[in-house]
């Protein structure tokens, strides 16, 4: 009988929170690697997935030897978290092959191709040209579905993708800079991922932008959906959608016929101004109380992000936002609360790095969202201690509970159980404290982790910078950080011949 291969595929991840333990309630969950998974021929190989999000941290050294190639993909933040990692598998296995997709490669294409053997700035679909090139042609699968048995457990929740990319480009965006073209997965696709997903509660569709730039396409696709809903297969759904999706309300109408039960949308800021700034034209007039409104008498449940830009808002004006939306217990606290990311590849990068935004000695990992990394409009010693207190909701927390509770009663007869349950929940678990709980490995690195200081000037490096293990002096650039400015603020020599274009796939 031939041995089959080993093949381990890593989502890369640093917890902003500084926790190596699992977060397993996160939505939506890394679907990279269960796509990944699905192009491997399952007769020729053994597959694991880690996802240090849902796993938490790979600090398990019985692993290191274990795989004869690993797939590493991740957000661009986590490139030094895939070269240390890469480290411990090429010491454990020299004979390792290592693989790296994704957005860290589209950022970083020299830099990725020079530490990995294979390098790629495509989709998920890339891999299979690499299967058959280390394995040959019939060692790519011929379904090519996602592997969601790997996924399992989920809370019942199962992950479709529709469409990929996006039609707008937002400056911040990852996506904007990497230009390319937003476009719709073929019914067959769609059908050959419900089809592997098999019976869940409800499914999340994992879209940038769900509704996108063509109405037969969006109508066709909320109606397949559909149809797997009224066959039962799942109790209801959920999409990102844009701004301008809201402009029609037969849209919102269509949706809801067809079981969707949540949507959620890139409010970003109630600061025109800000939006403006973020070339984000779609949520030019996006209210959240009305659109709140509007998706509730549809019977679904709206859900929205939120960015403090303190290079232009003043903590005053975000503390005054916030409160206002905590006030009012018709709207819903946001899903997400995060500062501005620079994001290395997008065009919000490139103009504040030329308008000397960027704070000096800056780290790729520093680019989490959970710290100040660009020079505020108010001193430091003001921002930062607000900051803290924000991203934590200190002094906000009873406000926290009563809003969540008055929130979830006020739409109750426009909700289902389900609904009502989610809009009780989930601020509550957002914002109201982690339980950090995983193996006592998992626990103890995060008992270890410097306490964070909400600013990039002033924080330490993880612990996840020193080995796990022994390993030769050929690895140490392994755990030396990816600078990004120097100490002046200006990009680094480093950054910049990293960031210079090679081949999609070496």
């Amino acid at each position: 009988m031939k041995k089959q291969t080993n093949i381990l595929i890593i989502n890369a991840y640093f917890d902003p929170w500084r926790s190596a333990t699992p977060t397993r309630w996160f939505i939506p969950r890394a679907m990279a690697p269960i796509y990944l998974a699905g192009h491997f021929n399952r007769a020729d190989f053994h597959i694991k997935i880690w996802d240090e999000v849902f796993h938490g941290a790979l600090l398990d050294t019985r692993m290191f030897d274990w795989p004869d190639v690993v797939i590493f993909t991740g957000l661009t933040a986590a490139f030094d978290r895939t070269h240390q990692l890469s480290a411990y598998f090429r010491n454990a296995n020299p004979n390792v092959i290592t693989i790296i997709g994704g957005p860290i490669p589209r950022a970083l294409p020299t830099l990725c191709a020079d530490i990995f053997d294979y390098s790629c700035q495509g989709d998920v679909e890339d891999i299979s040209a690499i299967i058959a090139e280390l394995f040959g042609p019939a060692s790519v699968s011929h379904s090519m579905a996602p592997r969601f048995d790997l996924a399992v457990p989920s809370m019942g929740v199962g992950y479709l993708e529709t469409t990929k990319n996006c039609n707008f480009a937002c400056a911040f965006c990852s996506l904007t800079g990497e230009q390319r073209t937003y476009k719709a997965h073929t019914e067959q696709s769609i059908s050959a991922q419900l089809d592997a997903m098999q019976r869940v509660l409800g499914v999340m569709v994992l879209d940038n932008n769900f509704y996108g730039n063509s109405r037969q396409s969006f109508e066709r696709r909320v109606e397949l959906i559909g149809a797997r809903w009224r066959q039962g297969q799942f109790r209801g759904w959920g999409a990102l959608v844009t701004g301008d999706f809201f402009k029609h309300e037969e849209n919102i109408e269509l949706m809801a016929r067809n079981g969707c039960k949540a949507v959620f949308s890139g409010v970003e800021s109630l600061d025109p101004a800000v939006l403006r700034s973020f070339n984000k034209k779609q949520s030019m007039t996006s209210d959240p109380l009305k659109l709140t409104k509007l998706c509730a008498e549809h019977g679904m449940f709206f859900d929205y992000g939120m960015i403090s830009d303190f290079t232009q808002q003043t903590t005053a004006e975000v503390d005054e936002q916030l409160n206002a939306i905590i006030q009012e217990p018709s709207i819903p606290l946001p899903g997400l609360l995060t500062l501005t990311i620079p994001i290395l590849g997008t065009p919000y990068f490139d103009s504040s790095a030329r308008a000397g935004k960027l704070m000096p000695n800056l780290l790729l990992s520093d680019m989490d969202g959970q710290k100040v990394v660009e020079w505020p409009k108010e001193p430091l010693e003001k921002v930062v201690p607000f900051v803290a207190d924000l991203l934590r909701f200190r002094g906000r927390k009873s406000a926290l509970v009563r809003h969540a509770f008055k929130h979830a009663w006020h739409w109750r007869r426009k909700f289902d159980w389900d609904q009502t349950a989610l809009a009780l929940v989930r601020p509550l678990h957002r914002f109201g404290g982690r339980v950090n709980l995983g193996s006592l490995r998992q626990m103890r690195q995060s008992f270890k982790e410097q306490p964070l200081t909400y600013c990039a000037m002033s924080d330490g490096l993880r612990s996840a910078y020193t080995p796990l293990v022994r390993l030769p002096s050929k690895f140490e650039a392994c755990f030396t950080p990816l600078q990004i400015t120097d100490a002046a603020g200006g990009l680094t020599e480093d950054l910049i011949k990293a960031r210079s274009k090679s081949s999609a796939i070496t």
